[in-house]
C-alpha cells in the first residue's frame, strides 16, 4: 500500500498549529525558547517559512526543555504528542500516523567540555550514538567515508534497544554541569559542533511567523551569520531549494 503523503502546503498547516500549542505552553509557564536554524532564518527573511522549508526548529537550554518536557505532555493540545520516537532529537507531533510527516525538532543547549581531547572524546561520543541510532539511511546522500562511518556505527547500535541509546545519548550530553561554552548537543553532524555563549540567546525579542507571534535572539544576525554565513538573507540557488524530509 502506498504511504499517505503530505503537501508542503498540508505539512505548513499543520506545523503551524504546533507552533500554536507549544508558544502557548512555553508563554503560560515562562518557558523561554526561541526559533533557531531555518526557522530563525525563516523568520527574518521570510517572516515565515523558508518556501520550501517542511519543520519548525526551537532551540531551549537544558534548564527550559527539562520543564518543558514536564509540562508539555499534561496541557498540549490532544492531538500532539512530544516523542523521540527514533532519534535523539525530541519532538512534537501530531498523534494521527498520516500526519507524521510534519514535525516540531526541539534542540538543546547543553555545556561542552572544555577545548582539548575531553571535548573531541565528548562529541565522538555523541556522534557515534547518532549513527547507533539511525534507521533507513539514504546512503545516496553521503561520500565513500560518511557511507562506512555510517554502516559501521549502524552495526554497533544493532544488539542495543533504541531506549538504551536515548538515555546514553542524554546522559552524555548532560555529562557538564557548568560552563560558558556550549552546543546544541542533539543537532546532526557539524551542526552539533558549533560553540555558543549564554550571552547569545539570553535577550529575546518578539517577531512575526506566519502572522504568529514567536521569540528570536535579539543578536540574531549573530547568530544567522554563525549557521548561514554573511549572506544568509540571499536565498540559494534554485537546485538547492528542496524540502528535507518530503519527497516532493
Amino acid at each position: 500500500m502506498e504511504e499517505n503523503k503530505l503537501s508542503l502546503a498540508e505539512i505548513h498547516a499543520e506545523l503551524l498549529e504546533q507552533l500554536r500549542d507549544i508558544t502557548g505552553v512555553c508563554k503560560r509557564h515562562g518557558i523561554e525558547y526561541n526559533m533557531m536554524c531555518g526557522s530563525l532564518l525563516g523568520t527574518v527573511r521570510h517572516k515565515g517559512f523558508i518556501p520550501w522549508d517542511d519543520d519548525i526548529d526551537l532551540l531551549m537550554t537544558r534548564e527550559a526543555f527539562t520543564r518543558f518536557r514536564e509540562i508539555y505532555p499534561r496541557e498540549c493540545d490532544r492531538r500532539f504528542e512530544l516523542t523521540y520516537l527514533n532519534t535523539w532529537t525530541p519532538r512534537v507531533m501530531n498523534r494521527d500516523p498520516a500526519k507524521a510527516l510534519a514535525f516540531t525538532d526541539l534542540f538543546i543547549l547543553d555545556p561542552v567540555p572544555p577545548e582539548g581531547f575531553r571535548r573531541k572524546w565528548w562529541f565522538f561520543r555523541l556522534h557515534t550514538l547518532q549513527g547507533m541510532l539511525k534507521r533507513d539511511v539514504d546512503y545516496s546522500r553521503f561520500g565513500l567515508k560518511q557511507k562506512i562511518l555510517l554502516f559501521g556505527t549502524h552495526v554497533l547500535g544493532l544488539p542495543f534497544s533504541t531506549a538504551w541509546k536515548t538515555r546514553r545519548y542524554e546522559a552524555i550530553s548532560t555529562e557538564v554541569k557548568g560552563g560558558n561554552d556550549l552546543c546544541m548537543s542533539n543537532g546532526a553532524f557539524e551542526l552539533m559542533t558549533h560553540i555558543w555563549h549564554p550571552d547569545q540567546f539570553a535577550e529575546k525579542e518578539t517577531a512575526l511567523f506566519e502572522g504568529q507571534e514567536v521569540l528570536i535572539p535579539r543578536r540574531w544576525d549573530e547568530v544567522l551569520t554563525i549557521l548561514f554565513g554573511p549572506d544568509y538573507m540571499t536565498p540559494p540557488p534554485e537546485s538547492e531549494r528542496v524540502a528535507k524530509h518530503l519527497d516532493l
